[in-house]
């Protein structure tokens, strides 16, 4: 299936901040899944991504990317999740790689945090996120993503080190999250997404405690699909002095235009 450019992810807020450890290509891996989702129509297919289009989409260096993409292919089955209610999943429940093919089917049980979803997701255009090499970049720009609309988030340091997997090791010493997480992460952001991300830490006493991350906000520009452009839609999303027929070509015109 050809990777769109217009490509775009959606995840619940639940698997936003899940805890799970993946590297940067089993990420790219499964949120180009996850973004191809909808096409199927049907979560219980076989999802397929043509190595060499995922390759080019993130801009991976052609001689090594096939070979890492079937090798992240190979690890994912042995990656699990966990929800912020304890509940442990994996990722899928069969993925392989064979002649150029990425296949893969997620497991069934991520279905409500992927499929189908009407309030508490996360949502954006995968391009923004397609040139990040970092994948604590990914993670918190997700975190980010979730706040869009307002600005600014706040975070316990505890959960923001458990929704990024930051190594055990790390815990007792903050400057070493800062220089190894936070500092390069905010930075991969600013520069190849463009969004200017600021934060700081919130101490009680001499301990940081929790992060603020601020930047601008992002008008909630609804995606949606043609098959989802119906009367009661028209009705609701109709511009003043523009006619019903008017409305309907023009949402399915807009809608169109976010597949291409």
């Amino acid at each position: 299936m050809v990777l769109s450019k217009r490509t775009v992810v959606t995840i619940s807020h639940d698997l936003t901040k899940a805890a799970y450890s993946l590297t940067l290509n089993e990420k790219r891996i499964l949120l180009k899944g996850a973004a191809l989702l909808d096409s199927y129509g049907d979560a219980g297919q076989m999802i397929e991504i043509n190595a060499a289009e995922c390759a080019e989409f993130y801009g991976m260096n052609k001689k090594s990317a096939y070979r890492q993409l079937a090798e992240s292919v190979e690890r994912l089955w042995d990656r699990t999740l966990v929800l912020q209610d304890g509940t442990r999943l994996r990722w899928v429940i069969s993925c392989k790689y064979e002649e150029g093919s990425i296949l893969l089917k997620f497991h069934p049980d991520l279905n409500p945090h992927l499929l189908d979803l009407q309030s508490r997701f996360t949502r954006y255009l995968l391009t923004r996120a397609s040139s990040f090499k970092l994948v604590y970049t990914w993670r918190l720009f997700e975190l980010v993503m979730q706040y869009k609309t307002t600005g600014i988030f706040r975070i316990d340091l505890d959960e923001f080190k458990s929704t990024l997997d930051i190594p055990e090791f790390y815990s007792g010493d903050f400057a070493r999250i800062r220089v190894r997480v936070i500092e390069p992460a905010v930075k991969e952001i600013r520069e190849k997404d463009g969004l200017k991300v600021t934060w700081k830490p919130i101490k009680k006493g001499r301990s940081v405690v929790a992060l603020e991350f601020k930047f601008p906000v992002e008008p909630q520009q609804e995606l949606f699909k043609p098959a989802t452009i119906d009367k009661a839609f028209i009705e609701k999303h109709a511009r003043p002095g523009e006619s019903y027929a008017q409305a309907e070509k023009r949402l399915k015109e807009e809608a169109k235009k976010q597949t291409d």
